[in-house]
């Protein structure tokens, strides 16, 4: 009986992993639910009784899923840093880190892809951008207030340039299998971060 119940929340999360692992890799446009299906394991029928199309699914990942994998990539491990020092050495790092087809390139590619065409798609995209941003923000605030980021400094918009950098580095790293590119924007970083240091 219990092994009934759950299954229903198991076939759920087998349809959104398949088709997160498709849209990562194809894009939005480029995912069939033929392919989704095929590679959940799943039948059409288990992927119309719970989602009645593609967008719905989509979405489903996004909130579901890209968000949380993001968040834990790019947000949480903002609330431990207690330095200018430690946000330059997580960020050099996480950019190092950077793959084609990584959570990050897919949320930029299906930004770039659906944003501006689909509102569902683009308004559960730019819930992941605007609680980054908060975040970033939040953290800039915070280090204002302890003194090691200048006074000067504007959160809000350091925040969304950061985002906005990091977001173009996944871009550019989408296309290159060469580390020095990853290096490259680290160090760049890196020295974008600097100047907000306070004297």
């Amino acid at each position: 009986m219990n092994q009934r119940k759950k299954q229903p929340r198991q076939t759920r999360l087998a349809l959104v992993e398949a088709a997160g692992a498709e849209f990562a890799r194809h894009g939005y446009a480029g995912t069939s639910l033929g392919a989704i299906v095929a590679r959940s394991a799943l039948t059409k029928g288990a992927l119309f009784h719970h989602f009645p199309d593609k967008q719905t699914l989509a979405a489903a990942w996004i909130d579901e899923s890209l968000a949380a994998t993001l968040a834990a990539r790019w947000i949480t491990p903002l609330a431990e840093l207690a330095s200018l020092d430690a946000l330059r050495a997580l960020y050099r790092a996480q950019c190092l880190e950077l793959q084609p087809g990584d959570d990050t390139s897919a949320l930029v590619a299906l930004t770039a892809e659906t944003a501006a065409a689909d509102p569902v798609l683009g308004a559960a995209l730019e819930r992941i951008f605007a609680g980054w941003r908060t975040a970033v923000a939040g953290l800039l605030e915070r280090g204002k207030f302890a003194g090691w980021i200048h006074r000067s400094i504007q959160p809000a918009g350091e925040a969304a340039m950061l985002v906005a950098a990091i977001a173009g580095f996944s871009v550019t790293t989408r296309g290159q299998s060469d580390d020095a590119i990853r290096r490259t924007c680290a160090t760049a970083l890196e020295g974008y971060l600097e100047t907000l240091r306070a004297p």
